[in-house]
Order: structure tokens, then sequence, then C-alpha cells
């Protein structure tokens, strides 16, 4: 009996025991890796870090393009209880009264506000009506309009906190900086300007993590969070804000006096080809680029192609020294009427001609028929190879996105050679045709502007300082001498003579020149004026390019462009400190 009963214990404990070992070998052989997993997805949280998108400076230290803090409001909607047109009225007051959440820089009449207000208040309505139980009501909030909002004291009011771009010079230099706009996937990238040429510069980094925390959330023992510094790189251009801004106001000045379509100023330093301010008019408020057709979001200094006109004579001229084709009193010996060139017959702008006119005489008189002199000497071969020499054709290579090459004309004989000769038939922009001039004032060696001062690195806490980019002597010293005594004669005895300064020398060139009519010649109706130079004449310090498309008030450039150019010269002598010459 006690032996029945002792097997029938050890048959019962070995029987426990295979249950037991058979359960351990479900549950840690079988089962195991899924309790792993499931245990996991308990304690482990991923943590995402991301940076800041780097800001963008003036080279004096002021800020362009930052990133402030936002707040998007959202609703619980599920257990929402109370008054929703008292609420979303409320809310309505509070955004209508704030002009930089409504991104409106000009004062609403009490009736526009109030109209405004009855349109925000529906919006909001809707909200409560909409799918999903977090509702957004505002996105963008500022953080005086939230703690407003939480004044109201309403449980079911939320807070999301995100950073957007902000803008605390408003939209100067928006050509310049670009915008952050979104892709197809509505991710945020920049476009255009400095945000979309150096995308990769200023995007901020992101960093995953994966944390285990108890049921409380916190971290378990033994772990530490050591954030990095993700943000993007920030970005020094070479801007002045004062001069940017000087070139700016004038520019609009000009153009509501001059009734212009459009316009440019370009102002480059003549000895490192920086960049101390770009001026577009019609220009675009960066926060609210989506207002604005693809055509002013561009930089026309890049992308709109023109007709240089008389401004390109210099080149004609430098090429000319250069190659020792002629000199300042070289003798034009066919420059009596209009040049017959086959079937077509080529005047001088005022139909005016100077038989024998020298050459000096015959560029201050900006004289067509000098120019085509000048090249029936150098030869179309010399001529191209100058021009290809000045850069024309070729890239700016500068940090701005939209930068491409401009056309090469492919046929140079004899008419298109006449007509390049003198700024018509071939096609260039405003930064190219500024520095091939600039050539001059740099004494004969070529200078790739530049935007971009330096960039740093936040992560590394590394300073990048660009470099000034020279390029090869394009004519000889003693040929831009030359040329330079040449642009000084026909600033003082041009057709903007009249507007001369009597302070400081000026080397310059107006340009009055015809628009292409797509069905075929140019317009009659329309010019493009401009004025390039560069003072003081001895030792250059800038060298500005002024353009007025299709002025009414007059069509000439010594009238229109010549006058801004000298208005915005004289406070840039005394902005740069530059003592008087004359």
């Amino acid at each position: 009996m006690n032996h029945l009963r002792k097997n029938i214990f050890f048959a019962s404990f070995y029987l426990f025991l295979g249950i037991i070992v058979l359960r351990l070998f479900y549950w840690q052989i079988i089962k195991g890796q899924a309790l792993k997993e499931q245990s996991e997805s308990q304690t482990l949280r991923r943590l995402e870090n991301k940076g800041l998108r780097g800001q963008i400076y003036t080279s004096d230290h002021y800020l362009l393009v930052g990133n402030q803090k936002v707040y998007d409001l959202k609703l619980d909607k599920k257990n929402f209880k109370g008054d929703e047109a008292y609420l979303a009225h409320k809310i309505s007051q509070i955004i209508v009264e704030d002009h930089s959440q409504l991104r409106e820089t000009a004062e609403l009449s009490s009736v526009d506000k109030e109209s405004l207000r009855q349109e925000l208040e529906k919006e909001i309505l809707s909200k409560f009506q909409s799918k999903g139980n977090w509702p957004k009501l505002i996105d963008k909030l500022s953080a005086e309009n939230k703690a407003k909002i939480e004044k109201l004291g309403n449980e079911y009011l939320y807070f999301d906190e995100n950073y957007e771009r902000f803008y605390p010079e408003a939209s100067m230099a928006a050509h310049l900086t670009g915008f952050l706009g979104r892709d197809e996937n509505a991710n945020e990238v920049g476009r255009y300007g400095i945000e979309g040429a150096l995308e990769d510069e200023l995007k901020p980094r992101q960093e995953n993590s994966l944390f285990k925390m108890d049921a409380l959330g916190y971290l378990l023992a033994g772990q530490k969070y050591e954030g990095k510094n993700l943000n993007g790189r920030d970005i020094t251009l070479t801007i002045r804000r004062d001069i940017q801004n000087l070139a700016e106001q004038h520019l609009t000045q000009a153009i509501e006096r001059y009734q212009a379509d459009r316009g440019e100023v370009i102002i480059l330093e003549s000895k490192t080809g920086k960049i101390l301010a770009l001026a577009v008019w019609p220009s675009y408020k960066q926060w609210q680029y989506f207002r604005y057709s693809g055509e002013v979001l561009k930089n026309p200094s890049l992308t709109r192609l023109y007709e240089p006109g008389s401004t390109f004579k210099t080149l004609t001229i430098a090429a000319g020294i250069d190659a020792q084709a002629i000199n300042k009193e070289t003798v034009c010996t066919n420059c009596a009427g209009p040049r017959q060139i086959g079937k077509y017959s080529i005047k001088t702008w005022n139909n005016q001609y100077h038989p024998n006119i020298s050459m000096i005489d015959g560029y201050a008189k900006s004289d067509n028929t000098a120019m085509i002199f000048i090249t029936d000497l150098l030869g179309s071969e010399r001529f191209v190879e100058y021009l290809k020499k000045f850069g024309i054709g070729n890239q700016i290579n500068i940090d701005l996105q939209d930068d491409t090459r401009t056309p090469f004309p492919q046929k140079f004989g004899p008419v298109e050679t006449a007509t390049i000769s003198f700024g018509q038939g071939i096609s260039t922009n405003s930064l190219e045709l500024l520095r091939a001039v600039n050539v001059i004032a740099n004494q004969g060696k070529m200078l790739e502007p530049m935007i971009v001062e330096k960039v740093y690195d936040q992560q590394n806490q590394e300073e990048i300082v660009s470099q000034i980019k020279e390029g090869e002597q394009v004519i000889s010293k003693e040929a831009a001498q030359t040329v330079t005594e040449m642009m000084i004669e026909a600033a003082l005895h041009g057709e903007a003579q009249w507007i001369a300064s009597d302070k400081y020398t000026v080397a310059a060139k107006t340009g009055t020149s015809q628009v292409p009519d797509p069905r075929g010649g140019y317009k009659q109706d329309e010019t493009i004026a401009s004025f390039i130079g560069f003072a003081p004449a001895s030792n250059p310090r800038f060298t500005m390019l002024v353009k007025l498309e299709n002025t009414k008030s007059s069509p000439w450039a010594a009238e229109t462009a010549a006058p801004l150019w000298y208005k915005i010269a004289d406070k840039l002598m005394i902005l740069l400190n530059i003592t008087p010459d004359k």
C-alpha cells in the first residue's frame, strides 16, 4: 500500500514538473520573442529631436530671417460643453485685433475689421462640425494671442507648440532671402533666393533615440537624455542693412515718380565683388508668398533677360582699347551717316551723325556707328573672345536659386556683330552686366559677385568665411585706366551731364534700350532705362547698376535712371565714409 502511494506521489510530481517545463518552453521559446516585443513596446519610448532652421543675417549683424515660437489652437470636440457661437466670437475678436496674426501691415478700417472678424467666426464655427475629435481652430498663434485665449478659461482648448519663419525687417531683401515653402509631400523646403540655394545648409537635422521608461513616462535608472544641437547652419549675407534699405526706399520712390513697371538697383563693392544691396520692384512678402505669381517671386536680376543697350558699349570700348585696335583719340572714318550692312540701314539713337568723331567723344555721345567701327577693326572673332572673357553668357556662380547661364548668340554675322556692338541683339541679365563692367573698376580683373559672407555651423561651432572669387585678367590695367577715363568723360559730357556730381568723380554710362516684340522687331512705346558706373573713379568703392523698365514720364535713361543713381550714390558716399575727391 505504501509502495503504491509512493509511486502515485512520484508520478504526480513528475507529471507536474513536466507540465511546468512544457509551460516554460512555451513561454520562453515559442512565445519568447513576442513577449519581449510586447514588453519593449510598453517600456521603450522613441524620442524625436529636431533642430531649428538656420537663420539669415545681414553683414552688419541684423537678423533678416529667424524662427519664432507659434501655437496651434485645438479643440477637444468630443467632450466640449458650452456655447460654440460665443467661443468662436471671442476667439475671432482676439485674432482680428492682431495684425501680425493676419499678416497685414496696413491699418484696417472698423468696417473691414468687423467683416474680417465675421468671416473668421464662421470659419471657426465650421471646425466644430468637422471630422475628428481634435480639430485645429487657428494655427500659428503668437505667444500674445495664446495668452489672451488662455484668459478665456475654456478647459476644452489646447495648444500645440511649433516654430515658423519670421522677418524682423519685414520684406527687406525678399528676392535675396527667398522663403520657406512646401514640397509635393507637404514637407518644408526652401524656395528661391538663399532659402532655396542653401537648403542643405539651412535645414535642421533630426535625431531619433530609444529609451526605457516606467509606467509614468520617466526614464529608468541609469539612462540620461542629452539633446544635441541639431539646428541648421546660420547664413550671414554680404548686404548691409542700411544700404539695402537705402536702395529699396529710393527705388520705390523712383518707380512712382517715373511711372515705371519694374526696377532694380544692385550695389557691388568694387574691389571684393560683395553685393552690398540688391533691391527689386515689385517685391513680395515672404510670409505671404502664396499670394504672388512665379514671375514676382523669381529674382529678375538673374532670370529677367534684356538687351542692355548703350551700357554694353563699355565692353566694346574696352575690347578695342585692350586689343590696341583703337585709342581714345582714334578717329572714326565711317561715322558720317547710317551704316548700310546688306539690306539693313543702322542708325544712331538720335539720328545725328558726327564725321571723324573721336572714340572718346563717340562713347560720350553714345554713337552707334562709332561702336560698329570698333568691331570692324576688331573683327567678329576677337570681339566674341572678349565678350566671353567678360563673362557674357556665363553663370554668375552665386548662392542664389535661379542662377543659370544666359544665352550667347550663336551667329555673329556682319549685322549681328554691328548691333551687338551697341548692346542690341544680345541678351543678358543685370548681375552679368554689372560683373562685366566691374572689371573696369577692378583694374581689368574679373570678380565673381558674392552674396554669402559666412556660414556658421552651430553643431561644430565652426565659422566658414567665404573667399573672394577672383577670375582672370580680362584686360590690362592700362586698358582699364583708359576706359575709366572715357567713362568719366561720358558721365561729365554725355546725355546725363546735367545731373553729374560736383563732389566726387564718377565713371558711368547711360543706356536706353529697346524691348524686343515677340511678333518681331522692337516695341515702339517701351524702353529699358539704365545707368551703370562706379565711384570714386580714381579709387572705386562701389559699382552700381540702376535699371527702370517702361518708364512713362520719360523713355530716356538720362532723365530717369541716372538721377536715381546719383541720389543713391550721394547717400552711399556718407554711409561708406568716402571722402569727396573734388
